[in-house]
C-alpha cells in the first residue's frame, strides 16, 4: 500500500474537523445576541423604542425659538398630536421648554390631546420615544441652543456618554421640570 490513502485520509479528517470548527463557530455566533439580549432583560434593563413621527419640512419652525429643525437632523424632537399635527424642536431642551408651558408655546393644543413625542438619540442618530429616553446633562456637547438634555434610548448609552462628554447627570422624562431647563440655559447643571 502506497502513503497516497493515508495522506488522502489524513486530508479528510482535517476537511472534517474545519468543518466542524466552522459550524461550532457560527452556532456561537448566532447564540451570543441571544444571550446578551436575555441578560438585559433579566437584568431590568430598559430601552427607549425606535418610533417613527414625521420629519420637519424646511420651512417648519420651532415654536419656543423660531430656528429651523429641519437643519438640525441630529437633534430633532416632535410632538404629534392625534388630529396629525406635528410641531418640531431643533432640540429636546426646547421640546421641554414647550411641554412646560403649553399655554405659551402650543397655539391651543392640549397635552391630552399628544399622540407621540419623539427626541433624537444621540449615538444611533434615530428617533425614541422622549417618554422613555434618558436625559444627559451638563455635557461638553452642545445642541443648536447650547447646553442640552442629550437623548439616550438606554442607561448603557448615557453611562457611555457621561464618560466620553463629562456628563454631570441622568435623568428621566418626568424629572425633568422648568428648573433645569433654565438652568442649562444659565449654564448650570444641578441634578437632585
Amino acid at each position: 500500500m502506497c502513503g497516497h490513502e493515508f495522506e488522502k485520509d489524513a486530508a479528510l479528517d482535517r476537511r472534517t474537523l474545519l468543518q466542524g470548527a466552522l459550524a461550532l463557530t457560527v452556532a456561537a455566533a448566532l447564540t451570543i445576541p441571544t444571550a446578551f439580549a436575555a441578560s438585559a432583560k433579566t437584568a431590568g434593563k430598559k430601552t427607549a423604542q425606535t418610533i417613527e413621527l414625521p420629519k420637519p419640512g424646511e420651512r417648519d419652525a420651532c415654536p419656543v425659538c423660531g430656528m429651523f429643525p429641519a437643519r438640525y437632523p441630529d437633534w430633532v424632537a416632535t410632538v404629534l398630536y392625534k388630529d396629525g399635527h406635528a410641531h418640531h424642536f431643533d432640540g429636546a431642551k426646547d421640546m421641554f421648554k414647550y411641554l412646560l408651558d403649553m399655554k405659551k408655546y402650543a397655539g391651543g393644543h392640549k397635552r391630552e390631546d399628544i399622540k407621540a413625542m419623539g427626541v433624537t438619540g444621540y449615538y444611533a442618530g434615530k428617533m425614541i420615544d422622549a417618554r422613555q429616553a434618558l436625559y444627559v446633562i451638563g455635557s461638553d456637547v452642545l445642541g443648536p441652543m447650547g447646553h442640552e438634555l442629550v437623548p439616550h434610548p438606554d442607561m448603557y448609552d448615557a453611562k457611555e456618554f457621561m464618560k466620553d462628554h463629562k456628563g454631570k447627570g441622568v435623568l428621566r422624562f418626568d424629572q425633568v421640570n422648568k428648573a433645569i431647563v433654565q438652568g442649562l440655559d444659565d449654564g448650570k447643571f444641578e441634578v437632585k
